[in-house]
Formats: structure tokens, sequence, C-alpha cells
């Protein structure tokens, strides 16, 4: 995510999708969006952007590493359109396509399955980790991610949302160590292996640069990130250890 090799331009036959998304209003009604982009780095940016600020406007806390990977992983099912839908409760997001399916979807989640191509690779990292983060980052909020498939068909994806972001401490004795749910964000995208800094922080989770710096400062205080001789951040070992605690709660 941090570290993607995005092309500026669409690799031939490889077109953002279109897209529809409902947002709901008051009395049950739906405010029905097209999405588009000129590549799909930024059709997907669109897509998420959109969808975070109708969560943020409602006062929900948003599920931008779940939300990103989703989005990401729609790139296999091009050519495509897809459809995505906020509940009116705000308990739930549906993001479905109708491209050919996942192939093995009992392998779906696990680490290091992958079907990217080179092709994909030019968008997203295709190393087998998204899904499973997008449904470690919902989990930890009390949430969770289903996904459905009918290869040759589409796939269709629920994002169960938390109604609250409380703050989550690792078990153990000692002191216990508090983070928001932004800062759990900075530790799953390290939790990829690739160093971050605050633009690329920024960038992933759609918050100002001062702040992503001010959280990477705070997580490296905490002694859950460490900072190498040529200035870039990685997870460290106790990050490493809070974030397996994290997942197991």
């Amino acid at each position: 995510m941090a570290a993607k090799d995005r092309l500026t331009r669409p690799a031939e036959g490889l077109f953002p999708p279109h897209a529809r998304v409902a947002l709901p209003l008051e009395g049950g009604l739906f405010d029905v969006l097209d999405v588009g982009g000129e590549d799909f780095p930024e059709f997907a940016d669109n897509l998420v952007s959109l969808v975070a600020q109708a969560l943020d406007e409602r006062g929900l806390d948003v599920p931008v590493v779940a939300l990103r990977e989703v989005v990401d992983n729609i790139v296999h099912a091009l050519p495509c359109s897809v459809s995505v839908v906020v509940e009116p409760g705000l308990g739930n997001i549906f993001v479905s396509d109708t491209g050919g399916g996942i192939p093995r979807l009992d392998l779906a989640f696990e680490l290091g399955y992958s079907t990217a191509s080179d092709v994909h690779r030019a968008y997203i990292r295709g190393v087998g980790v998204g899904l499973y983060l997008a449904r470690e980052d919902l989990r930890s909020r009390g949430g969770e991610l289903l996904i459905a498939s009918d290869p040759g068909s589409g796939t269709y994806v629920q994002l169960i949302l938390s109604r609250s972001a409380p703050s989550l401490a690792p078990g153990g004795g000692g002191p216990q160590i508090r983070l928001t749910q932004r800062q759990n964000n900075i530790l799953f995208l390290l939790s990829e292996g690739e160093h971050l800094g605050p633009s690329q922080v920024s960038a992933e989770l759609n918050i100002g640069v001062s702040t992503a710096h001010r959280d990477l400062i705070k997580l490296q205080d905490f002694g859950l990130i460490y900072v190498n001789q040529s200035g870039k951040r990685f997870l460290s070992e106790l990050g490493r250890s809070y974030l397996q605690s994290l997942l197991s709660l």
C-alpha cells in the first residue's frame, strides 16, 4: 500500500470499472453517485474517499485500511461494473462486482495466496495480504469481512462495521499501550514489511501529514516502531507482539 508502484496511465486493456455508490439519506432514500477515474489508482482513491467521507460525516470511525484493500482487490475483476451500498443503519458496506469471481474462495484470506498478474502488480502489491488485512482491520473494531463469489459471475463483499472505536490494549503484564484506531491502522500498514513516512501514511489513511508525523513519533516513543540509520521506519518486535495480541482480542 504505502510503497505501491503505480502507473500514471492504465495498462493496455485495463481500465477503471464503471461504479455506482449508494449513500443513505433521510427517510430510507439513497444518493446514488457515479465514480470513475483516469486510471485504476485514481478510481480507487475516489471511491475510498467518497465512502470514507460519508461515514466520517455521520460520526463513524472509518475502516480505511479495510476499504482500501477491498477496493484494490477489484482490479482482479476487470473489466466489470461495481456497486457499493452503505446501509441506511450504517452498520454495513456492501461491495459487489460483475467480474470473473474468486476461483479459490477457500484460500482468499490465506497469507501469500495471490492471483495477481504482472499487470495487476502495476497497481496493487499483489502479494496475497490484502483481504487478510481488511478482515483484521474490521475485526480489531469489532466488525467482520464476509465474501461470497460465483466464478464467472462476480464477487459480493460485506464489510460489517463496529459502531464504536474503543481504545485497544494488548494483554500481558506491565503498562498497557493504548492507541487510537488510526495508530493501529498505521501498525497494520507497517506489518506488510514496508517502511512508511508521514507522506505515505497521509496518503493511505486520508489524514494530514502533520497528524501522520505525530502518530509515527508516538508509536516510536512506545517502541512499537523503530527508525534505522537511513531514517526509514519499520515495525519493531514489540510492535509485532502488540499486533498479535490485538488480533487475538
